[in-house]
């Protein structure tokens, strides 16, 4: 915590993890829309993981999180980082379970983004049926299940 109590984390949590995700499907196509950010916040606001994030703080951490994005080299240099950040299967299908709720956000759905999904699903190992039931929930915009880790 910071002296003004507002919570920090740092490149190797799981926090950030969650939000580099939610970056990644909103930067697929090369532009990130007002809508998708907007879908980050209200998936901030309402996440029981992201308590404690006070909003001031919430703009720097997306701006954080973008910053690591665009440095990557490559979704290969990126996206083990993210995995190993998310420490097990309920976290990983939360994040794909985020990113496909930005996707979504706008209303399309470009290759560029469902590229980047599908590498999620392949890197957190998820079946067809487990993402059918993500994507379904991000689209409807359902709530998906809490996690238990920090």
């Amino acid at each position: 915590m910071t002296n003004k109590g507002h919570i920090q984390f740092g490149d190797s949590s799981r926090q950030a993890a969650l939000f580099e995700t939610m970056i990644l499907a909103a930067a697929a196509d090369g532009s990130v829309d007002r809508v998708e950010v907007e879908e980050i916040y209200r998936q901030v606001f309402e996440r029981p993981e992201f308590h404690g994030i006070h909003a001031d703080d919430l703009k720097a951490a997306i701006e954080h999180a973008a910053k690591r994005v665009a440095e990557a080299r490559s979704l290969e240099h990126i996206l083990p980082s993210i995995v190993d950040r998310l420490p097990d299967k309920a976290s990983r299908e939360l994040a794909f379970g985020l990113a496909a709720s930005v996707v979504v956000a706008d209303g399309r759905a470009p290759p560029e983004e469902l590229s980047i999904l599908k590498a999620l699903q392949d890197m957190f190992d998820l079946t067809e049926e487990e993402v059918a039931r993500l994507f379904e929930t991000a689209q409807q915009h359902g709530k998906f299940p809490p996690t238990k880790g920090k």
